[in-house]
């Protein structure tokens, strides 16, 4: 029998259950794409990841969602970065780890606080890839804001990102999964991401809902690559300004989570993202 070492980390959270899952198998070198793709499958998280030797970086991090591979995630990153710090199988330098996937090499940060940061790639806000207004008000299903123009933003993942005209429209919204679907595969997407301002003193500034039917995941819990792709998209548009460069967004109310998000928006291609996490599960696999 043949197994190898698990962990299931819930990310951008510090309670178990009040985040987003994510699958790690701590010693991958030893298994094909295709066993990779069939333990996404079997896993049915947003995210499964697979740690492997790296030349380049402290580690190699592969990332399937149950239909495909991924070249960069932001809550995976950050749930397997906490799982390979806290079995041992990498140490830091001058208070950094050094992740490669497909999208490159990605410098993650240790908080004092326990929590991770992760510079996500260079992200490119695409201003010719445009999708009306009234379409994404009817696949969100919620009012969407024409100023600034939604724009999609790749950041490894691809995520059209739109602006929503208030919390509690976003919290109410009834997306069309297939519709939403439909325009991925049109576009080439990996979804639509919803974002709305919240000017409440306290609150977090921003509150997010990200959508990848085409993906498998009809609504991610807590989404990293959305909030990079979000903070981008505030940097380019001029939004910034009504949220500052350093800000907490919140995402997962509608699905019973409750996860904060740490972004930083240091200029238009340096934009980082982090929190803490929590290992829920801790063991090993079986494999056959």
């Amino acid at each position: 029998m043949t197994t190898v070492a698990f962990k299931q980390v819930d990310v951008f959270t510090e309670r178990p259950f009040q985040g987003n899952p994510v699958a790690v198998i701590l010693d991958g070198g030893g298994l094909s794409t295709e066993e990779m793709q069939r333990i996404a499958r079997w896993t049915n998280l947003s995210e499964t990841t697979f740690v492997v030797p790296s030349s380049t970086a402290s580690y190699r991090l592969r990332i399937f969602t149950p239909r495909n591979e991924l070249p960069f995630a932001g809550h995976p990153t950050i749930g397997s970065a906490h799982a390979i710090l806290e079995s041992g199988l990498v140490q830091p330098q001058d208070g950094q780890i050094t992740q490669e996937c497909s999208a490159g090499v990605i410098p993650i940060r240790l908080g004092a606080n326990g929590s991770l940061s992760a510079r996500v790639p260079a992200p490119k806000v695409l201003r010719d890839q445009t999708v009306e207004v009234a379409r994404l008000t009817a696949l969100i299903g919620a009012p969407v804001e024409s100023t600034p123009a939604p724009a999609a933003v790749d950041v490894g993942p691809v995520w059209f990102i739109a602006q929503v005209t208030s919390t509690a429209a976003l919290a109410a919204a009834q997306p069309n999964y297939d519709a939403i679907a439909a325009l991925s595969r049109e576009a080439h997407l990996t979804g639509v991401t919803a974002f709305a301002i919240d000017h409440t003193p306290g609150a977090p500034k921003i509150h997010l809902r990200s959508f990848a039917p085409d993906a498998g995941i009809n609504e991610d819990p807590v989404c990293g690559s959305c909030n990079a792709s979000v903070g981008a998209y505030l940097g380019a548009t001029g939004l910034l300004s009504q949220t500052g460069s350093s800000y907490i967004a919140a995402q997962g109310m509608q699905l019973g989570r409750d996860g904060r998000v740490a972004v930083e928006v240091r200029g238009p291609d340096h934009v980082e993202i982090g929190g803490r996490a929590v290992t829920v599960v801790d063991g090993t696999i079986r494999l056959d």
